[in-house]
């Protein structure tokens, strides 16, 4: 075994998903994963030219004409073909592969610049549309103070700081776009409430987020999703103290390996706590659902204003939850367009009812209907979803939850890397 792959072995960084095929030229891409040897290996000019020269015949100048011909015909048939599969600008990306051109244009950039981490944290809001609350910036605060690198400290605990947190650490990426902000380090079925700041490293999708029912207001907790299962949102505490304290309490019993690290972070994140005064315990769920006027598909619940004595600002949808589930499945299980179709007319009397609702000033229907859509997570359904959040938020007033949802749905993916970077 070569010396490269003995090196390539023992690199502890994850491997990347392409391979020797992959394309990215961004440094960060290469610093964050390995790639096999034989990606460092150039063909010379000479081996190039005569690759295939055992398979090439003498050409006659009626060959060559002819072959200059049907060159000519392959690559007009292959730009007509190209043009007709170019996407569109509302096009949903399903996976990985599928990627929209202005994302595909952001991770083939050579030279990437990234804002100073010393620069003024006010830039958060700019980027990401919420304001962060104290507690975010004490933590890293805290964080800060530890002789550990702070990206080792946190992956000694299977922990990876994303998002608003790249600023700190000098990897927030300076883009010209500024819509690819809302995206950044968006998991497939975050809605634009939720503002992922952390996650478990590796290929999990496992994320820990602030969510807020107004984009305008403070956050009401931290929550965790894993996309990679379901679109569930459960709060976990008020504060990212007690998010990341309960994280380590359920992580230090998957593995002995990490068991140390999660006990000695833990006392530090409890110290912390103490010393600023944050509470460890879990957010209390019975809390919230007197302010919530139904508890919506993602479990988190939806808050708009509401007058109980006129009843104004929300109704019930036309259908059940486990109605409008159950037509999700059939949707998704459907093997045929006329199938397809047949379901689809059994939903379009809720949002039929839904954008009534909206007229009538019940705004929450409009809402929950949108996030009953989006958590679907069904192609088909995406532009409907779309079109209700957005009239939903604009009557509510929420201007940036829209533009989060408006980017999202431009270029929502699955996967675990949702970095703009590793696209």
């Amino acid at each position: 075994m070569s010396e490269e792959w003995q090196q390539y072995i023992q690199d502890t960084r994850t491997q990347c998903k392409y391979g020797i095929k992959c394309y990215q030229k961004n440094p960060e891409h290469h610093k964050q994963y390995k790639h096999p040897p034989q990606l460092k290996v150039k063909a010379n000019k000479k081996q190039r030219n005569n690759r295939f020269q055992p398979y090439n015949k003498i050409k006659t100048s009626e060959d060559v004409s002819n072959s200059t011909v049907k060159d000519d015909q392959e690559l007009e048939k292959n730009n007509d073909n190209n043009i007709e599969s170019q996407p569109s600008v509302s096009t949903i990306t399903e996976n990985d592969d599928e990627i929209s051109p202005k994302c595909k244009d952001i991770g083939s950039h050579d030279i990437v610049s990234y804002y100073d981490k010393d620069i003024d944290p006010n830039i958060l809001e700019e980027c990401f549309l919420v304001e962060m609350p104290p507690d975010f910036y004490k933590f890293y605060e805290c964080l800060n103070k530890e002789s550990e690198p702070i990206e080792k400290l946190l992956a000694n605990v299977n922990l990876q700081l994303i998002g608003p947190y790249e600023l700190f650490l000098g990897k927030l990426p300076i883009l010209q776009d500024k819509d690819m902000y809302l995206v950044h380090w968006r998991f497939y079925y975050d809605p634009p409430e939720f503002q992922a700041v952390l996650k478990k490293k590796g290929k999990s999708e496992f994320h820990i987020g602030y969510y807020r029912d107004d984009p305008k207001e403070k956050p009401v907790f931290l929550a965790r999703n894993d996309s990679s299962a379901d679109c569930i949102i459960t709060p976990i505490s008020e504060n990212i103290f007690g998010a990341v304290y309960w994280f380590l309490q359920n992580e230090k019993k998957t593995s002995p390996f990490v068991s140390i690290a999660c006990q000695k972070m833990m006392e530090k994140v409890k110290n912390w706590a103490e010393e600023h005064k944050y509470s460890l315990e879990e957010f209390n769920m019975k809390k919230r659902v007197p302010h919530t006027v139904c508890r919506s598909f993602h479990n988190a619940g939806i808050v708009v204003p509401y007058n109980k004595k006129t009843q104004l600002g929300y109704r019930k949808l036309a259908e059940s939850d486990a109605k409008i589930k159950k037509m999700f499945k059939q949707l998704s299980e459907a093997t045929s367009q006329t199938e397809k179709d047949k379901v689809l007319s059994e939903l379009q009397p809720v949002l039929t009812y839904a954008s009534i609702a909206m007229d009538e000033c019940d705004f929450g229907t409009g809402l929950e209907a949108g996030i009953a859509l989006f958590c679907s997570g069904l192609k088909e359904l995406q532009t409907s979803a779309l079109r209700n959040l957005e009239v939903a938020y604009s009557l509510l007033r929420r201007e940036a939850f829209k533009k989060i949802i408006q980017a999202h749905m431009k270029h929502r993916r699955k996967g675990s890397e949702m970095s703009v970077l590793n696209i």
